[in-house]
């Protein structure tokens, strides 16, 4: 499967080496919480995925983000070369808007992490159906130990159990089925467990101004939406 190729080739990515950072770290947790519209949104730029997804309206990042800086709570840059087209010099473009920006990638190592604050991130994902507890909790407390927040996210309901819960992580329910690419929406059945551990929750892929109403979006703290606004979508 894709994803599990993308994890497989991390120890062959080129990570950034110097850095990069222009600015303090800014936590997500504290925008979505101050956010003037909430949940607050998370918007994602990236130039494709394997879903089928192209970006062909928005290619210039900072015009993109000029256009719609009033209206969202934190960036999300998709750094995956291969796949996704992504490039850690896209997250130090984007540091310039005061903005928390979530480094969304395939991250297995320390070094990934480094990487990321390197690059001006200030939260990094973390893959609960792709990664065991023990990985996931010495990552989250290394990010911590930099400043960092972690996004880690879940899809299938047997993962949560991998879920590592700290001062410094925000959960993602993402509706997207990684090892299938199709959306499979398990939200309600897993809400209540996601809610228990008492962290800020956000809610993830496929969100649009057509379904957003039917979501119970109230329920979360962030929504992370990348296609739909690229693609011109009004989700507000």
């Amino acid at each position: 499967m894709i994803v599990d190729d993308i994890y497989s080739e991390n120890d062959k990515r080129k990570l950034i080496e110097f850095n990069m950072r222009e600015r303090t770290i800014l936590s997500l947790k504290e925008s979505l919480q101050n956010a003037e519209k909430k949940p607050g949104i998370i918007a994602e730029f990236k130039r494709k995925s394997p879903s089928g997804f192209r970006n062909k309206f928005n290619t210039d990042i900072l015009k993109y983000f000029n256009s719609i800086k009033e209206t969202i709570a934190g960036i999300s840059i998709l750094t995956e070369p291969h796949y996704f087209g992504g490039d850690p010099l896209d997250a130090r473009a984007v540091q310039c808007y005061s903005k928390p920006i979530l480094i969304k990638d395939f991250i297995s190592s320390r070094a990934m992490v480094k990487s990321s604050f390197m690059a001006g991130g200030d939260v990094f994902l973390l893959i609960c159906d792709f990664l065991d507890y023990s990985t996931i909790k010495d990552l989250v407390q290394y990010g911590g130990s930099l400043g960092m927040e972690a996004l880690v996210e879940v899809h299938d309901p047997n993962r949560i159990k991998n879920i590592f819960p700290a001062e410094n992580v925000l959960i993602g329910y993402n509706r997207r089925n990684l090892r299938t690419l199709k959306m499979d929406d398990r939200a309600e059945d897993v809400y209540d467990s996601l809610k228990s551990f008492g962290l800020p929750l956000i809610l993830e892929s496929g969100i649009t101004s057509e379904n957003i109403g039917k979501l119970h979006t109230e329920r979360y703290s962030g929504l992370l939406i990348g296609s739909s606004i690229l693609s011109g979508d009004e989700i507000r």
